[in-house]
């Protein structure tokens, strides 16, 4: 994005909103309004397209704290404006419910279908089953360490860790399970299991 400075006064992100709506507006025009200003050394045009080069606006609404202000160019102020957007536009949606293995399986089967090896996903949701976020885990049965540091990042209170591929569990993966419920307990999170889903099989330990 040009320097907002340098832009006709219709084309800066404010004033197109006011005259056109927020619907007319770019991703970079709107983290424009967001942040506000750049910093001495990056106009806050050039900052956005530098953003948006390296992340989508969901990958930024994603990050906690420490992750947006690692970035250059994003301080304390500016990352706890985007955390707020973000929390805003999540309060906005429909709760999602997972309240069965069924609910689980609708919803895990779409994100799993497509992929062409194994692949596992966590899903972190309230204590009353209303879901929070996925995150994909990789091809690779995920650590403990990282499955409850997901966890407590998200505020979760259940979880459950999903994969495709055959249905039957490895000795590994039961393994892994019991020691994934024994962790998340001393953190007082719930988990739920371990979910296989396929075309046309659900199984869950």
């Amino acid at each position: 994005m040009e320097n907002i400075k340098h832009l006709p006064p219709m084309e800066r992100p404010r004033e197109k909103l006011t005259q056109y709506g927020a619907a007319q507006l770019t991703d970079e025009e709107i983290l424009a309004i967001l942040l506000g200003s750049g910093t001495p050394q990056v106009p806050l045009g050039q900052l956005c397209t530098k953003l948006l080069e390296q992340y989508q606006l969901k990958d930024l609404a994603a990050m906690n704290l420490a992750q947006l202000c690692g970035i250059k160019g994003i301080g304390p102020a500016k990352a706890t404006v985007l955390l707020a957007a973000a929390e805003y536009c999540k309060r906005l949606q429909p709760g999602v419910y997972l309240k069965d293995e069924t609910a689980c399986y609708n919803y895990l089967q779409p994100l799993l279908a497509p992929a062409t090896q194994l692949q596992y996903v966590l899903l972190l949701m309230t204590a009353d089953k209303q879901l929070l976020a996925f995150a994909e885990m990789g091809c690779m049965l995920p650590t403990i360490s990282r499955v409850t540091e997901l966890a407590l990042e998200s505020g979760a209170r259940r979880i459950v860790l999903g994969r495709n591929g055959w249905p039957a569990f490895s000795n590994m993966e039961a393994r892994c399970l019991t020691d994934l419920k024994n962790a998340c307990s001393a953190l007082q999170i719930i988990c739920d299991g371990m979910m296989s889903v396929g075309s046309e099989h659900v199984k869950m330990i």
